[in-house]
């Protein structure tokens, strides 16, 4: 009878970063424990906080040790904060759906990631907090999901064709994973940490997304051993050629 071991866990550091106020730390304490945290009964963040929770991929079952440190966004703790980035997996950009200054402060956290550790290998979403209150009163809606998805092709994927213009987002508002260009579609979420929705989905694809770099690089690992003994055989023939006047 075969028996099928789990893969080995792993191990993951993820950083939160936004302005100030836009929802950073109900959304980790929704996700992690589960539970809201009112704007009046909510502490600014000092430096960073720091969670840790397990999270599974559900299609390979691997399991990851999630690191989740949440930052500051006051001013005076922006030089602190980007002490926190260092040896980051993943990150998630926060804004304020109602708040199109803190949409416009984004670029400059995430100068600052690209500067911190460079985002080339980071698994990045960019997700837009208080989904709850524009379902209520949508007037109070100052940034469009269709900007949030232009913003990540303009600043992730440069290269990437412009995104059809016409098409309408999804009914929940939450995601873009029915509409636009496919390598950019996961990397955009409107969530609500007081109904907590959207928030389990923006952490699965994260998870599946760093379960696939880690074989990825696995699989660079085996073919870089395998070609190992092939370029020592050559060098040592080359070497021999050599002493023997063949070279």
């Amino acid at each position: 009878m075969t028996h099928h071991h789990p893969p080995p866990p792993l191990e993951a550091k993820l950083v939160i970063l936004g302005a100030q106020s836009v929802g950073k730390t109900t959304l980790v304490h929704r996700f992690v424990h589960q539970t809201y945290i009112p704007p009046s009964k909510a502490q600014s963040t000092v430096g960073a906080s720091f969670l840790t929770t397990r999270v599974t991929d559900p299609e390979t079952a691997t399991t990851i040790r999630l690191q989740i440190w949440d930052t500051a966004g006051q001013e005076r703790f922006r030089s602190l904060s980007k002490l926190y980035y260092r040896g980051a997996n993943a990150a998630i950009l926060c804004y304020d759906v109602t708040s199109r200054r803190s949409f416009e402060e984004m670029g400059r956290w995430l100068g600052e990631l690209r500067e911190a550790v460079g985002t080339e290998d980071m698994v990045l979403h960019v997700v837009g907090t208080k989904s709850d209150v524009v379902a209520e009163k949508p007037g109070k809606r100052e940034v469009t999901f269709e900007r949030c998805i232009g913003y990540v092709a303009e600043q992730l994927y440069p290269g990437s064709a412009a995104v059809t213009p016409g098409l309408g987002s999804p009914n929940s508002n939450r995601s873009s994973g029915f509409w636009g260009q496919e390598q950019i579609w996961d990397c955009c979420h409107e969530i609500s940490a007081k109904d907590g929705e959207g928030i389990e989905e923006v952490f699965r694809v994260i998870t599946r997304k760093l379960v696939e770099q880690h074989a990825q690089r696995q699989e660079k690992i085996k073919l870089m051993e395998a070609a190992t003994p092939m370029i020592e055989r050559v060098e040592g023939w080359e070497w021999e050629f050599s002493a023997r006047g063949w070279g």
